[in-house]
């Protein structure tokens, strides 16, 4: 196995094999991998997947994908996740792991963000980590991702006689059961899902007898659709609980 391992800020630009840049943003960094050549090697080890991380700097919204054989699907994918006018692309990799730093705005007003690859998810973070504390004082690990991470779906179950939520993601058929169990009340139902390769978030007001839910490429938009579904039937609507369904989230 070989690998490429560097981390970038908007400080500071690297280049490395396989590595490109854009004139407004830093290096986007790609993990070389070898896959082994045993002869009794899969298709999947024989085979390069893609992840990618965008972000959306004016709104602070961030979204992610993996499990790509398409660099340009990674890219598309992350940048549609995000959902925001100034999205972009921000750090990728190929068979290893990246990650996302963000921290609070610095004097200027601007937040201060990095990015990190490697072939672990503990390399990742730490570089990324690094490029954001380069700007500011105070940051920490937001997301990371590793690319050869299967896409997963998530559900949520709520009990309306005794508020009790309960959330299970990347157990396929068995997420309803665990979910189920998890909220301990014979009254327990799925309200969400399942959803695939997304954020879920679900909503909970005065009445508890009613709900809402959303789900979407990123936090923001997903706690967002909660809220509005459930003020539409409560007052006092609050985000109970949101949750990505792939990813390593802090």
């Amino acid at each position: 196995m070989k690998t490429t391992v560097l981390r970038t800020t908007l400080a500071g630009m690297l280049w490395a094999v396989g590595a490109c840049c854009a004139d407004d943003g830093p290096v986007v960094g790609i993990v070389e991998w070898e896959p082994a050549l045993r002869r009794d090697a899969t298709l999947y080890d024989k085979t390069d997947y893609w992840a990618a991380i965008a972000f959306s700097p004016s709104t602070g919204k961030y979204g992610s994908t993996c499990e790509w054989t398409s660099r340009v699907n990674a890219e598309r994918v992350a940048r549609e996740n995000c959902n925001a006018a100034d999205a972009r692309v921000v750090v990728l990799c190929c068979n290893g792991w990246c990650a996302l730093a963000l921290g609070k705005p610095a004097a200027t007003g601007k937040s201060g963000w990095g990015v990190g690859w490697g072939p672990d998810r503990e390399k990742a973070e730490r570089f990324a980590l690094e490029g954001a504390r380069e700007q500011v004082s105070w940051a920490k690990v937001a997301y990371s991702i590793n690319a050869r991470e299967m896409r997963t779906s998530g559900v949520i179950a709520y009990s309306a006689a005794t508020g009790k939520w309960a959330y299970s993601f990347g157990y396929g058929r068995g997420d309803a059961a665990r979910a189920l169990q998890g909220c301990e009340a014979p009254d327990a139902k799925i309200v969400a899902g399942p959803k695939s390769a997304c954020w879920m978030a679900l909503a909970l007001g005065d009445d508890k007898s009613v709900y809402g839910w959303g789900h979407a490429g990123n936090r923001a938009d997903a706690e967002r659709n909660a809220l509005e579904e459930c003020r539409q039937r409560t007052k006092n609507a609050k985000v109970a609980v949101s949750f990505c369904t792939n990813g390593v989230t802090h």
